[in-house]
Order: structure tokens, then sequence, then C-alpha cells
């Protein structure tokens, strides 16, 4: 089977939303904005979370990474304006809060964020499919899934 023929077709709310998001300009400039907008999306759909704790919870996912400096820690001038943009295009919102006693903004996801995440889930389960992912996934030594 050849890749194109196993990716599942968006659903016509599927298209819509993401054409909604293009016509706002919400593109990505490459695949590392894209993954730390996923990882965002994901972290905020478990809680709501100020930006600091945003922070901390991507370099915990990249612990090892970071510890061997194969990663650097995560950056405020990079999370900070990308949580500004992703509310901007209402995929998440903010409120006052409190952290220890200071005032904070903290995040959470909107419906619209909600939806964006679930086609992006779909997009990842979609990919793993594909012999490329199916390779990498292997040479990782993990199990493919078929």
């Amino acid at each position: 089977m050849s890749d194109i023929n196993e990716i599942t077709p968006l659903s016509k709310d599927e298209e819509k939303t993401l054409n909604m998001l293009k016509e706002k300009g919400m593109t990505f400039k490459g695949s590392s904005r894209a993954f730390s907008t996923f990882l965002i999306l994901w972290l905020l759909s478990k809680n709501d979370m100020h930006g600091y704790k945003i922070i901390k919870k991507i370099d915990e996912i990249f612990k090892p990474q970071i510890e061997h400096e194969l990663m650097k820690p995560t950056k405020p001038s990079i999370i900070y304006p990308l949580l500004k943009t992703m509310e901007k295009n209402t995929l998440i919102d903010s409120y006052e809060g409190l952290n220890s006693l200071k005032k904070v903004r903290i995040y959470r996801l909107t419906p619209e964020g909600k939806q964006i995440l679930s086609i992006i889930k779909k997009d990842f389960k979609d990919n793993i499919k594909r012999s490329i992912w199916r390779e990498l996934i292997s040479d990782l030594g993990f199990q493919t899934i078929e």
C-alpha cells in the first residue's frame, strides 16, 4: 500500500477548522514551532497552566536530552510569543491567577484549541501508519504498529 492511500481523509468539520486557521494567518514556519504548538495544546488539555509551568513541563519531557546537552532548555523568549499568537488565534485563552502569591496569566484550551489538538492527534495516528514513520519507529527500537 502506498503512503498516500494510508492517510484518513479529513472530515468537513476538520477541513473547516483548518481553513479558519489558515485565514487567520495561523501557519507554521517550521516543524519546531508546529511541534511546540502541539506540546502546548497537549499540556493544556491536561490542566490549565501559567507560562513558566508550561516551559518547565516541556523541559521535563526532554529532560534526558537537556541533561546530556543534546538540547537546550526551553527559552521563555520562544514560548511567550507563541502563547500570545495562540491566544490571538483563539486556540487558547487566559485569565489572571496566583502562583505562590504572585499574579500570573493562566492559559487554557478553547473549543477551537481542543478541535485542533484532535486533528493533530489524528494526523499523528495517520503518520505512524506511513512506511517512513514505521521505519523511523523501528530504527528507534520501538515496536511498529501495523
